[in-house]
């Protein structure tokens, strides 16, 4: 097995220790398996440095914090490592969004495994909301986010997001503090897409902040954000019999 292990701290060095005595390789440019310390935000970091590579597999090992993509205890190494010598771990594969952020000149491409977020702190966003290249409205407001599944029970879920079951293949797009009166009007709702969808935001975006996974995007003078559900996914190995919902009532219940 050739590993990366992704986060600063001192656990990192006895996870190492570890996997160097049961003769695995360390590669921090092609893993097999990336093993990440810490919470979700670390993890999200992960993901973004890694996701683009094929058959990568990415292990999250809590450090104390809510994670919610982290399955295992770092008393648990021993353990962990069993299992996965030995096969003994579900494969949870998570959608994630792709997108294509443009101006005038060029684009950039990329993915995220929770979401996209478009915020202005400053002025009222005007964007038109385009569904498979179809106006749909005219949003006035700080802005939107679009998240999957598993990026639900995140931001998403602050902003009264509805929470949406990973097995299901799709992404959803939720206003941040819309401007609704009798001359301006948005729908108020998160809208959930299949996977065939594509949403395009076209909106002069220069002097707004766009995130992705929590991670500030410096890709300028953007003008059309064109997210849809990517085919690639990221691919969690986490302990037999783990669900979904139980995670969610662990973390919120």
């Amino acid at each position: 097995m050739k590993y990366h292990i992704f986060g600063e701290k001192k656990e990192a060095l006895h996870l190492e220790e570890l996997l160097q005595r049961r003769k695995h390789i360390k590669d921090d440019v092609y893993p097999d398996i990336v093993f990440s310390l810490g919470g979700d935000g670390t993890i999200l970091k992960a993901v973004q440095k890694f996701v683009a590579q094929k058959n990568v597999k990415f292990v999250g090992i809590n450090l104390g914090k809510l994670g919610f993509y982290t399955d295992y205890e770092c008393k648990e190494a021993d353990q962990m490592l069993y299992d996965i010598e030995n096969g003994q771990y579900q494969l949870a594969s998570y959608s994630l969004l792709e997108y294509v952020f443009k101006n005038d000149d060029i684009a950039y491409q990329g993915y995220s495994l929770n979401e996209i977020a478009i915020i202005s702190p400053i002025h009222t966003q005007i964007i038109d909301v385009f569904i498979d290249q179809k106006h749909f409205e005219t949003f006035r407001g700080t802005g939107f986010l679009i998240a999957t599944p598993t990026g639900s029970t995140a931001y998403n879920k602050s902003l009264g997001g509805s929470v949406i079951d990973p097995n299901i293949q799709a992404m959803q797009l939720t206003e941040i503090a819309s401007i609704n009166n009798r001359v301006y009007k948005t729908l108020s709702s998160s809208l959930v897409f299949s996977k065939q969808t594509k949403l395009t935001l076209q909106s002069n975006f220069e002097n707004d902040y766009i995130t992705v996974d929590g991670i500030f995007n410096e890709f300028r003078k953007v003008k059309e954000i064109i997210v849809s559900l990517s085919d690639k996914t990221a691919n969690f190995i986490v302990k037999n019999r783990t669900d979904f919902w139980d995670r969610v009532k662990k973390s919120f219940l």
